[in-house]
């Protein structure tokens, strides 16, 4: 890690905010338990009427794409799960109101969350609501850099205009630290499971999951598919898609096919809204 790396890390845990009290009360009572009162956790969560509405409305919008609306915090919490309920709630603080200044990141990130989701029911991944948490922040570190950051921020994006070349590329160009880098951070600093934070945090070095490998190949896959969906003469770069994600998935045409078929189901006309 070089010194302008460093000063990043440094400063970013210092400006990051800390997790408002009432997401902070919920980890706090689910913990690293397998089991916990899903009762106490919805009133929790219900008492921030601000945080509820935005809750329920992830829940209800495309990504999850359950076909009947999910009218309760606590309904939502038992069908979700613990895990999947942590990576929403941080990514109501992460996102905060989508503004223009993220819309594009934020479209990104429901893209790839739609994306996990329709590879968790081709392969049929059992947590898939977790993986889904989980393409929702893949590309947190790119918010953070945006929001606390601003120079540095524009300065990835004039490399990357300039070079012609990736997010991550023009981040390592410009600054010498990458989005999954900076993910990584914010996951040991917020205590995020090893579920979501390894594949927020390796979804770009797939060697480095120890625990959950298909997870995080199934994210690297999910941000390759939502890039190439989206894909524009403005925008004609593509993250890598490694060899090792193809052997981990067993990844076949057929397989890419139908993925690629159900995501447009879902991403054909759509316009995410902010939360």
């Amino acid at each position: 890690m070089n010194n302008t790396s460093i000063l990043i890390k440094e400063e970013l845990l210092e400006r990051l905010p800390s997790i408002p009290r009432v997401v902070y009360e919920v980890w706090n009572t689910i913990g690293n338990k397998k089991e916990a009162d899903l009762s106490k956790i919805s009133d929790i969560i219900s008492k921030d009427l601000t945080l509820s509405a935005r809750v329920l409305k992830i829940v209800n919008s495309p990504l999850y794409g359950f076909p009947n609306k999910i009218s309760s915090i606590k309904h939502a919490v038992v069908l979700l799960g613990l895990d999947a309920i942590k990576g929403i709630l941080i990514g109501t603080v992460v996102f905060g109101n989508v503004n223009s200044d993220i819309k594009d990141i934020w479209t990104h990130a429901c893209d790839c969350a739609t994306a996990a989701r329709v590879i968790s029911e081709v392969f049929d991944i059992k947590d898939s609501e977790t993986l889904i948490a989980a393409g929702l922040l893949h590309d947190m570190g790119k918010v953070v850099l945006k929001s606390f950051f601003p120079k540095l921020y524009l300065k990835v994006s004039e490399v990357k205009k300039k070079e012609n070349i990736s997010d991550r590329d023009a981040e390592r160009v410009a600054i010498g630290v990458t989005h999954d880098v900076i993910n990584r951070w914010i996951t040991e600093k917020w205590n995020f499971p090893e579920s979501l934070s390894e594949p927020i945090s390796f979804h770009h070095n797939i060697g480095a999951s120890e625990k959950y490998p298909f997870f995080t190949a199934a994210i690297s896959l999910a941000d390759f598919l939502s890039h190439a969906y989206r894909l524009t003469s403005t925008e004609p770069i593509l993250p890598d898609l490694s060899e090792e994600v193809c052997n981990i998935l067993n990844l076949n045409p057929d397989i890419l096919g139908e993925i690629l078929l159900r995501m447009d189901r879902t991403l054909y006309d759509i316009e995410w809204n902010g939360i």
